[in-house]
């Protein structure tokens, strides 16, 4: 009578996660920052003519006349720009998953960004679409209307600020934490994080007033607050994708590689 044993149970070695990891992955999702700065950058900021934007205290007649004759750059830009915000969403999964290697699997601080630069995208991408529906509608909406809308606009994209700054705080928090003896992300990146979130608080100003530093044209609230995040951004993909390498370098030398 045959007698047919079980097939052995192989047992990942200790450490060695039981799924691939899929480093490739990671830094297709890291690039996406760079791409939603581009067109933030270049669609908003250039063809959409926000760099500076639209003065606050225009006129309701002066609104509609600039929709009215900037109508067809702005759709192209913000129809664009609505779309490619989802990209800042999964550069934030791209920094959680690397977060998570100094926070441990599950750590509240790598969620916490996570949740932070998904929830970023909400009002981004709601301002844009109140935008694009006055430059469409533009025609067909009066001067108030219009005027209602550019500021609608500008209050929410602006005010949202603090889920973005607690996204930013987690990342600073967690870098800064790391151990290793060349950080993932050096502390002067942390540190500028810590500037940008600081400078958001400014922003808090802008349904006050419409002209001077604090407007959301302003030097404090648009030429700094913004500018602040514009530059953290490519600064912490930069680190992000170098620092895959350097953790699948780690995992191989430590055999937890899985592929």
């Amino acid at each position: 009578m045959a007698i047919h044993a079980e097939p052995p149970t192989v047992t990942p070695a200790r450490g060695l996660s039981p799924y691939p990891t899929d480093y490739k992955t990671w830094k297709v999702l890291a690039w996406t920052g760079p791409v939603f700065l581009f067109a933030v950058f270049v669609l908003w900021g250039f063809l959409a003519r926000n760099m500076p934007p639209f003065p606050p205290s225009a006129t309701p007649d002066e609104v509609k006349a600039h929709f009215q004759e900037f109508r067809l750059p702005l759709l192209i830009a913000l129809s664009i720009c609505v779309t490619m915000t989802a990209f800042y969403m999964s550069w934030s999964v791209a920094v959680a998953r690397v977060m998570e290697r100094i926070e441990g699997p599950g750590g509240v601080l790598s969620k916490l960004e996570m949740m932070g630069g998904t929830i970023t995208c909400a009002p981004v991408m709601v301002t844009l679409a109140i935008w694009l529906t006055a430059a469409h509608e533009v025609n067909n909406l009066t001067p108030g209307i219009m005027h209602m809308l550019y500021w609608m606009g500008w209050l929410l994209f602006d005010l949202a600020y603090f889920v973005t700054s607690l996204q930013i705080a987690a990342i600073s928090i967690v870098f800064m934490r790391d151990k290793r003896e060349k950080k993932l992300v050096p502390n002067a990146v942390s540190w500028w994080g810590w500037v940008t979130f600081a400078s958001f608080f400014a922003v808090s100003a802008i349904p006050f007033v419409t002209t001077g530093p604090l407007a959301f044209n302003g030097v404090i609230s648009f030429w700094i607050a913004f500018f602040t995040w514009f530059f953290w951004i490519p600064s912490v993909s930069y680190f992000i994708i170098k620092a895959i390498p350097r953790l699948k370098a780690e995992d191989e030398a430590a055999g937890r590689v899985n592929a």
